[in-house]
């Protein structure tokens, strides 16, 4: 708008001459000009020379727009300058490239007017990037204390919970998630929950949600109903395939902030791994799942070179059966000789057949709780591996 109005290129800088935006191309551009879009930052020698001319010095003095000099020697040729204020601060500044030299004086009032628009923009900016480094630093547990993350959020003009969770929306690819925040706080307001925090990642929204009532141990199957509210709610406002929605642990203190984070992170993981846990949402009722990580480093650490579950493998390529996949079924069905026959399509005669060739080949009792637990444990974190 300010470069049509004055009919020259524009550019505006924070206070600190970081580039923050600029119009087209004029063909009379100059080096500084250039070099200041290029590297997104006024160079130095040219901030050196606009100070030591005095330049800056007038913009810092005046809230009025100033002529600002050519500087040959550092590629500059003369602008129209203004100082962007916040009260009586100095935020930023924007330049323009004089063409003629000669400016109506509508045209300076309409600059001075960009000027006051260009503060109001800057502030928002500054408030929305305030918030973001604010919820950074709490799902990274970089605060001491809860007297050190009030105040920090009292400077950025967020009101924190007192008690919620940590709810994270993603997809794979590329997802137009343009509509996503405004759709979680409609879902979730509809369940008295307030959405105070939010950020956008490419392909993720992480969300600082807050509950009214103090969050306890034992209110933890009450949070995850409403969770789970929340979310059949936000499939109908976003009918699209491919959203994980998960979400931490309620927490009762800005301390606990990250541990909520870090959960929610990990059942997304678990989504991504293992498509049965797609209708999981609240870390806690991820049972066994949640130890899936632990149990793969430990393997790592400590493997197994030829357990049951290898033997099978190599049984299974040798021969070219599936008792591995029988395997995973029947424990899948808690057993249940006639479901899982159901499911592989073959008769329960079949299957029992297969169940001996397993004890024979892997060596295991499936008589044995312990094994059959060991055994599906062991199954499940094959899947997760994504060795299968």
């Amino acid at each position: 708008m300010i470069s049509e109005v004055m009919g020259s290129p524009v550019t505006i800088e924070d206070e600190g001459h970081r580039l923050l935006a600029y119009s087209t191309h004029d063909p009379s551009t100059d080096p500084a000009r250039i070099a200041t879009i290029v590297g997104r930052k006024v160079p130095e020698h040219v901030q050196r020379a606009l100070y030591e001319s005095g330049a800056m010095q007038r913009l810092l003095d005046s809230e009025e727009p100033q002529h600002i000099r050519e500087l040959s020697e550092v590629g500059l040729r003369s602008r129209m300058a203004i100082s962007v204020r916040h009260y009586d601060e100095v935020i930023g500044y924007i330049w323009l490239l004089e063409n003629d030299g000669s400016y109506t004086t509508a045209q300076l009032q309409q600059f001075k007017r960009g000027a006051q628009i260009a503060a109001s923009k800057m502030m928002q900016q500054q408030q929305r990037q305030q918030k973001m480094e604010l919820l950074r630093r709490l799902l990274n547990g970089r605060f001491q204390s809860e007297q050190e993350a009030a105040q920090q959020s009292r400077e950025a003009g967020v009101e924190l919970p007192v008690s919620g969770y940590v709810l994270i929306m993603e997809q794979a690819g590329q997802p137009d998630t343009s509509s996503w925040y405004d759709k979680v706080v409609q879902a979730s307001g509809e369940y008295a929950v307030k959405v105070h925090l939010q950020l956008l990642e490419p392909n993720r929204l992480i969300l600082l949600c807050g509950i009214k009532s103090v969050f306890q141990s034992d209110s933890s199957a009450e949070l995850s109903a409403r969770i789970r509210m929340i979310i059949t709610r936000l499939r109908l406002l976003l009918p699209v395939d491919g959203i994980c929605y998960a979400a931490g642990e309620g927490f009762g203190s800005a301390l606990h902030i990250q541990r909520s984070y870090r959960q929610a992170r990990e059942l997304i993981t678990l989504h991504q791994h293992l498509p049965e846990t797609h209708h999981i949402h609240y870390y806690p009722d991820a049972g066994f799942y949640r130890y899936l990580n632990a149990m793969q480093r430990e393997a790592e650490q400590f493997p197994v070179s030829w357990g049951p579950i290898e033997r099978l493998a190599a049984y299974d390529r040798e021969h070219n059966s599936n008792l591995l996949q029988t395997l995973a079924v029947f424990l899948d069905h808690d057993s249940d000789a006639k479901q899982a026959a159901a499911q592989l399509h073959v008769h329960t005669n079949t299957l029992n057949y297969r169940l001996r060739r397993i004890a024979e080949v892997g060596h295991v009792n499936l008589d044995s709780m312990a094994e059959k637990v060991t055994l599906y444990l062991e199954l499940k974190l094959l899947w997760f591996e994504g060795d299968s």
